[in-house]
């Protein structure tokens, strides 16, 4: 952006212009509030309005409206538990506890003792 560049008597100059203007606004103002007074109406005094805070809208779904009850039919609700249900569980039957011969029979540890039992 290029700037601008004034002289002192430049600057000097719109300075007193732009004082004058201002003075003739405030002028004109105060004359139309003195009419509107002698007619009548309410005059508002101006007054720097302040900037409003917005609030930020609730993320989410929004909830639903319910209808307006009667007293008669507000009943008290209970409030569900969160977390997660527990399943049903089936009870597991006792473990057999085999002899060691009975293992040594039917489970062979190895191939070579695989083949040996069947070999029998």
């Amino acid at each position: 952006m290029k700037s601008i560049r004034f002289t002192e008597s430049e600057l000097e100059f719109l300075k007193n212009h732009y004082e004058l203007e201002l003075i003739e606004a405030e002028n004109y103002i105060s004359e139309i509030k003195n009419v509107l007074t002698k007619l009548g109406a309410l005059v508002k005094e101006a007054t720097p309005e302040m900037p409003v805070n917005k609030t930020r809208k609730k993320r989410g779904r929004p909830r639903k409206i319910e209808a307006v009850k009667t007293p008669k039919e507000t009943t008290v609700k209970k409030r569900r538990k969160r977390g997660r249900k527990q399943k049903a569980t089936r009870k597991r039957a006792p473990k057999v506890v085999k002899n060691e011969k009975m293992i040594a029979e039917t489970k062979p540890t190895t191939k070579k003792e695989a083949g040996k039992k069947l070999e029998v």
